[in-house]
């Protein structure tokens, strides 16, 4: 660890004056511009630096690189497999949200809910369904699907107070510039007794610890904060919620971070598999060639990645986490 200059902050969960001036590992070259991770040295909380303003992460969410016109990231046949995935999603949701089988005029709100899967799946189950993309094309997506889905931020929607039963944040929490203003007009929205879920990478997990800058989930400059079970929970916790569960084993997420997590380790160009996933990846010799030695290492990463996944969930240090927590 080593201090750097001229660069801090105060902590907005541990309230620490100037703490993120502790750097870990090397900088990581992402969309042209270097980055580091700063942590608070009292919570823990990590910090990607340098911290991109508003414009332009709205810039970067509707450039059609980062995803499709449809939402869509993946070839077609992998789509379907995250699909069937997300559904042990709605079984966990209306378990903490006690829902049972009651959940007829029950209202739901996915912040960030890319191309409305798991609102799909909860609008089949009887759930009255809302979604939030800052992608100016997300209302046209909805109308398509038969869904509510809006443009832009929690801000700047202005919901009327205490309309929400559940508000979700797969895996947008970490992008979000502002945690401590969203959670405030989450507990607004929220019914009493309303459930909050945040589901992010875990920077204390395992994985982030073994891999370092190598991380797959580090993911500068998009993930702007960096948490950890405990650094999330202390956040949810002085925003006024009351943590009810965490949930440590991800099968969407965890093997697939150790697996990327490994080429990047060996020496592969960073991502690249992921990239050729979404076809980010530039077509040629040299890509089909790194592929084919990935394909050859694949059947020893594979159930390693799956192993280890369970073995880190095992001991509370999952990749990713997903928080669960209703509003005191």
């Amino acid at each position: 660890s080593k201090k750097v200059a001229g660069v801090t902050a105060d902590c907005f969960i541990c309230n620490s004056k100037s703490s993120f001036n502790i750097a870990r590992g090397a900088a990581v070259i992402a969309e042209g511009r270097e980055f580091r991770l700063q942590f608070c040295k009292t919570c823990g909380l990590g910090r990607t630096e340098p911290f991109l303003d508003e414009i332009e992460l709205v810039k970067m969410y509707s450039n059609v690189t980062y995803r499709e016109d449809d939402a869509k990231r993946f070839p077609a046949v992998l789509e379907k497999v995250i699909a069937f995935l997300r559904k042990s999603r709605c079984r966990a949701v209306e378990r903490f949200s006690g829902a049972g089988g009651l959940v007829k005029g029950r209202a739901i709100l996915d912040v960030g809910c890319g191309r409305g899967d798991f609102l799909l799946f909860m609008a089949g189950r009887g759930w009255k369904t809302e979604g939030l993309e800052l992608d100016s094309r997300a209302e046209g997506r909805g109308k398509k699907l038969g869904l509510s889905l809006k443009s832009g931020s929690l801000e700047n929607i202005r919901y009327d107070s205490a309309v929400f039963d559940v508000v979700t944040f797969w895996h947008v929490f970490e992008h979000i510039r502002k945690p401590v203003e969203t959670l405030v007009e989450c507990k607004k929205i929220l019914k009493p007794g309303g459930l909050l879920v945040v589901a992010v990478p875990n920077i204390g997990s395992l994985q982030a610890m073994v891999s370092g800058k190598n991380w797959f989930h580090f993911d500068p400059p998009y993930h702007l904060y960096h948490y950890s079970t405990r650094s999330l929970s202390l956040l949810l916790e002085k925003a006024g919620f009351e943590v009810k569960g965490v949930r440590h084993f991800s099968f969407e997420y965890n093997p697939y971070g150790w697996l990327q997590s490994f080429y990047n380790i060996i020496g592969f160009k960073h991502n690249l598999l992921y990239d050729f996933l979404r076809s980010r990846a530039e077509k040629n010799a040299a890509l089909y060639v790194n592929l084919l030695f990935m394909v050859v290492l694949m059947p020893v990463l594979a159930p390693l990645s799956i192993a280890l996944s369970a073995l880190e969930a095992i001991f509370g240090m999952g990749g990713t986490i997903e928080i669960y927590a209703v509003k005191r």
